[in-house]
């Protein structure tokens, strides 16, 4: 029998193949979602965890110098258990939101507003201006640093090794050139290989960092194992802005083929944060340990220039964030597309989604050439908005699609969330001074 379709406003519960209607409390939004090139769960652990492993973890060892060998230990594994805890949250009241509204899938930003949507109208406004702060800034997400990091690390190391003369903008727009052909990939599926090269050379840097340092025996003497009042804001910034990879929790599940082995136990989220707690922690205190208050904000910078291994962590640091800009570049194009592709013909579709790239790509190196120093302001972007995207609007969300009753005994999860709100705004305090204190520094 043919089916008439539904009147215009009127909504159909999903049905199964017995004619029988899906109830919202049975509709599981995995088994609705229609991801063209899904993930496999290896491919997705591989995305996690480049996403939150990159060159930062050479400056743990100086994060230590001021958090010290025993807080710098503890803080590291409380840092990858709070960016474990805030994933869940999200990805959680996200997957709640979806079946109980009966929705395949749900972004960053629709996440929160449909979850201040339960609230009372001032709430809901609330949403409304969240999910457009989110969505405008991971938009502006650039990958200019990276443009840059890439381009001012070659040119000093081929400058040293060959004489050259050639300049800072020569580099970027030579660099330009791959990242052009990286950025055209469109599906977190075949950006894959690239994570798990940037992976390895990551790995690669650590292990060589690892042979400078046990060059000499190892000693405690005069390291610190706590900090002081005055350098524990810079240890906890360094550590987990490191650790953060807040803007890539939903496109990497989202995408993935089972999203129910994103989280869980074991789970990805969890095995990868594990992981990298250990790295973090044996990496930064023995570089501590061998170069004490010496060692610099990269632990590069404490190696001999004039060796040829120095030389290959410079490259193979570029070379490994030169293969993590496609992944970092997915978000925002995504982002902008999704508010254009409703204006495109679809027989134009494709040529769009290279053009926007192509334009966003323009914009993002025209920038790193012309406007010098840009990494330091983009510092203080990211002091402000991380801690806000990173603790406080999972935070939130978490506390309006509970309220008022689903707090749990005596509303521990109530007092958790407020505890943690405290946090937040302490990082954000402590990296806004840090971050203009530095802009300071840099036009005295």
């Amino acid at each position: 029998m043919e089916k008439v379709p539904a009147a215009e406003g009127v909504e159909l519960l999903p049905v199964k193949l017995d004619e029988s209607q899906i109830t919202p409390s049975h509709y599981d939004p995995h088994k609705y979602r229609d991801v063209p090139n899904p993930t496999s769960t290896l491919g997705t652990f591989v995305h996690v965890m480049k996403s939150a492993l990159g060159i930062g973890i050479l400056s743990v060892p100086y994060a230590f110098k001021n958090g010290g060998l025993v807080f710098g230990v503890l803080g590291a594994f409380f840092f990858a258990m709070l960016c474990s805890h805030s994933a869940h949250i999200l990805v959680r009241t996200s997957y709640k939101i979806c079946r109980k509204e009966r929705i395949p899938v749900l972004g960053f930003g629709e996440t929160v507003e449909k979850a201040c949507a339960n609230g009372s109208p001032a709430v809901r406004v609330l949403g409304t201006v969240l999910r457009n702060i989110i969505d405008w800034y991971l938009m502006l997400t650039t990958v200019v640093v990276f443009i840059v990091f890439v381009g001012t690390t070659l040119r000093e190391v081929v400058n040293f090794r060959t004489g050259w003369d050639w300049s800072e903008r020569t580099y970027i727009l030579l660099v330009g050139v791959p990242v052009l052909l990286i950025t055209q990939i469109r599906e977190i599926k075949y950006l894959v290989p690239f994570s798990a090269v940037a992976g390895v050379l990551v790995l690669a840097n650590i292990v060589i960092s690892l042979v400078f340092i046990f060059q000499e025996p190892l000693t405690l003497e005069n390291r610190r194992m706590l900090p002081t009042a005055a350098t524990v804001a810079p240890y906890m910034g360094i550590v987990y802005f490191a650790l953060d990879a807040t803007c890539l929790i939903f496109p990497l599940e989202n995408q993935m083929r089972h999203p129910q082995h994103y989280l869980g136990c074991p789970g990805i989220v969890n095995l990868n944060y594990i992981c990298l707690a250990v790295l973090y922690s044996f990496f930064g205190a023995v570089g501590y340990i061998r170069y004490g208050d010496d060692v610099e904000s990269s632990i590069i910078l404490n190696f001999p220039t004039e060796n040829v291994l120095a030389s290959c962590i410079q490259v193979l640091s570029a070379v490994a964030v030169l293969f993590s800009i496609g992944l970092v570049f997915y978000v925002p194009t995504e982002i902008a597309w999704k508010k254009l592709h409703a204006k495109v013909p679809k027989a134009w579709t494709g040529l769009a989604q290279s053009g926007l790239r192509v334009a966003m790509l323009a914009l993002n190196i025209a920038a790193a050439c012309g406007i010098p120093h840009l990494g330091t302001f983009m510092g203080l972007l990211g002091a402000v908005l991380n801690p806000i995207l990173a603790l406080w609007i999972p935070i939130v969300v978490d506390t309006v699609y509970r309220w008022p009753h689903d707090f749990g005994r005596l509303r521990w999860r109530l007092a958790k969330n407020g505890a943690l709100a405290c946090f937040g705004l302490f990082l954000l305090v402590t990296g806004t001074i840090s971050s203009v204190q530095n802009i300071i520094e840099l036009y005295k």
